[in-house]
């Protein structure tokens, strides 16, 4: 019971501290405050800054080499681009070595969709693949691994390639 006296005396009493009380102004009450002309300027800043700034995917090492950069990007070179990157990228991350044959071409991913971005575009790119190599311990024998189709995501501008596995 003591407890309980000392809790609605407490709630009393913190009412005026929260500017809700029975003397309170209705200019005072959170929910007539303004915005102010800073917060807006951050919030307008903020939307417009490049989301992936100078950032460049990881390439594995092997017999495909890096592709160039669009000169100028479009819906288009974006789409290219990321076909030609994927191909090279996952041609060299499957070949281990010259007994390994890959069989992946340009052909073998297409562009599921291209989206403009603020300062660039976001492709969606889809592959498929298989790998022939020489069997353990035989090399007559050859063993044959087709892969799952797999999605990538790839986000270009003028400085920036950044590359996201979806699936």
């Amino acid at each position: 019971m003591r407890y309980g006296l000392v809790l609605i005396i407490a709630l009393v009493v913190l009412s005026g501290c929260t500017g809700g009380g029975p003397g309170a102004s209705p200019a005072s009450t959170p929910t007539d405050r303004q915005p102010t002309a800073t917060a807006t300027a951050t919030a307008t800043t903020t939307a417009t800054t490049t989301p992936y700034p100078n950032s460049t995917a990881a390439f594995p090492d092997g017999p495909k080499s890096r592709p160039a950069l669009p000169g100028e990007i479009t819906a288009e070179t974006a789409g290219e681009y990321a076909i030609t990157h994927e191909y090279r990228y996952s041609y060299n991350r499957l070949w281990d070595g010259p007994e390994t044959e890959v069989g992946m071409s340009e052909a073998s991913c297409g562009v599921q969709s291209t989206t403009r971005e603020a300062s660039g575009y976001l492709v969606t790119v889809r592959c498929t693949a298989y790998v022939n190599e020489p069997a353990p311990g035989n090399t007559t024998r050859t063993q044959h691994a087709d892969l799952p189709p797999w999605t990538v995501r790839y986000y270009l501008d003028e400085n920036s390639v950044v590359r996201e596995e979806v699936e």
